[in-house]
C-alpha cells in the first residue's frame, strides 16, 4: 500500500506540473476572458481564486460572474479593480456567499468607458486551488484564457461570442489524453476509491439549454467503445456515472490491456469527447448543432487528487460558441 501511494503523489505532482491545454488557438496567452472551471464552497470543500493583470500600464476592472449549480444557475456578479501588475486571490465563499457550486468566468473591463475596447485589455491570466474544510490542498486547476479579437457586444446582443469575430472560436471536440480504471471500493481501492471526474462548461449562451456529449473511449490496446452524456450549462461527473466502461476491473476482463505497460495497478485509456447537439428543453424548441464547450479532469486516490484542463481539437471549431453577458 505505501508503494502505491508514493506512486500517486508521483503521479500528482507529474499532473499538477504538466502543461494545460487551452481555448485561445493563439495559445495559453493572458485574455480578456478568463474561465474557472469549477468553484465548489459546499460542505467540507472551499475554493481559491485568483486573477492577474499583467499590464504595465493599463487598469482594469475584473467583472466575476459566479453560475451557481446548486441554485437553478442562480448568477452572481462581483467587481475587483486591478491596476497595473496587479494581483487578487480571495476564496470563493467570502467573495459570494451563499454560492455552492459551478463555475466562474472573468472579464475584462473599463467601466469608465461607454464602449469597452478588449484589444487593449488582453491581460488576464488566473488559476483556482480547490481545498477541503480544513483548508488542506487538493488540486488546483489553470483558468481558461480567451483572447479578444473586437469590442465586447460587437454585434450588439447580450452575449459573449465566440465566432472569430469578438473572441477565438472554441472547439467541440476534446480529448482525455489518459484516464486509470476506476473503482468504486475494494480491490486497490479500500475506503478510498480511485475516481475520475469530468467537469463540463457548455458555451451556448443560455441555461436553458441541455446539451449532448458523445464520448468515444479507448483503453491501452485500442479497444473502442462508446458513451454519451447530457449536461445542462455546467456539470461535474464521476467516469463510473457516465458508463460502467470506465471501471477497472471491466476493462481488464473485458478488453484486456497492453501487457507492455507494466508497474502501475490499473488499467487505463484516453476519451474523444464530440459536442452532439443542445436542446433548449425550456420549451422553444430550439436546437444548436455541434455545441462547444470547455471543460476539465481531477483523478483522485484518497487524499491525492491532480486536475488539468481537457485538450481540445484544433480542427473542430464552430463558430456559435456564446456566454451570456
Amino acid at each position: 500500500m505505501k508503494r502505491v501511494a508514493a506512486f500517486l503523489f508521483a503521479l500528482a505532482l507529474v499532473g499538477l506540473l504538466a502543461p494545460a491545454a487551452s481555448a485561445d488557438s493563439a495559445g495559453r496567452h493572458p485574455g480578456a476572458l478568463l474561465i474557472y472551471p469549477i468553484f465548489d464552497s459546499a460542505p467540507g470543500a472551499g475554493t481559491i481564486i485568483s486573477v492577474t493583470n499583467v499590464s504595465q500600464d493599463t487598469s482594469i476592472d475584473a467583472h466575476f460572474i459566479y453560475i451557481d449549480a446548486d441554485d437553478n444557475w442562480r448568477e452572481f456578479n462581483r467587481f475587483e479593480p486591478l491596476t497595473p501588475r496587479d494581483e487578487f486571490t480571495i476564496r470563493a465563499s467570502t467573495h459570494v456567499a451563499g454560492a455552492k457550486r459551478g463555475f466562474l468566468y472573468v472579464i475584462a473591463e473599463d467601466l469608465d468607458l461607454d464602449k469597452r475596447d478588449p484589444n487593449a485589455l488582453n491581460y488576464l491570466i488566473g488559476d483556482e486551488i480547490v481545498v477541503d474544510s480544513r483548508g488542506n490542498f487538493l488540486y488546483a486547476l489553470d483558468a481558461i484564457p480567451f483572447c479578444a479579437k473586437a469590442p465586447f457586444n460587437g454585434n450588439d446582443d447580450e452575449y459573449l461570442d465566440f465566432d472569430d469575430e469578438e473572441f477565438f472560436k472554441v472547439s467541440d471536440k476534446m480529448y482525455v489524453s489518459s484516464f486509470l480504471g476506476n473503482h468504486q471500493g475494494g480491490r486497490w481501492a479500500g475506503d478510498h476509491p480511485f475516481r475520475t471526474t469530468l467537469i463540463f462548461v457548455a458555451m451556448v449562451g443560455s441555461s436553458d439549454y441541455e446539451t449532448r456529449l458523445d464520448l468515444l473511449p479507448y483503453n491501452n490496446a485500442e479497444a473502442e467503445s462508446s458513451a454519451g452524456w447530457n449536461f445542462r450549462c455546467w456539470d461535474a461527473v464521476n467516469l463510473l456515472d457516465i458508463d460502467g466502461y470506465f471501471h477497472d476491473d471491466f476493462l481488464r476482463t473485458t478488453f484486456g490491456w497492453d501487457d507492455r505497460e507494466t508497474g502501475i495497478p490499473w488499467t487505463s485509456g484516453w476519451i474523444e469527447i464530440d459536442g452532439d447537439e443542445a436542446v433548449d428543453i425550456i420549451g422553444n424548441e430550439a436546437k444548436i448543432e455541434d455545441p462547444p464547450f470547455v471543460g476539465a479532469m481531477v483523478q483522485a486516490w484518497g487524499f491525492f487528487a491532480t486536475g488539468h484542463l481537457l485538450h481540445e481539437s484544433a480542427d473542430d471549431n464552430p463558430t456559435n460558441g456564446r456566454l451570456d453577458f
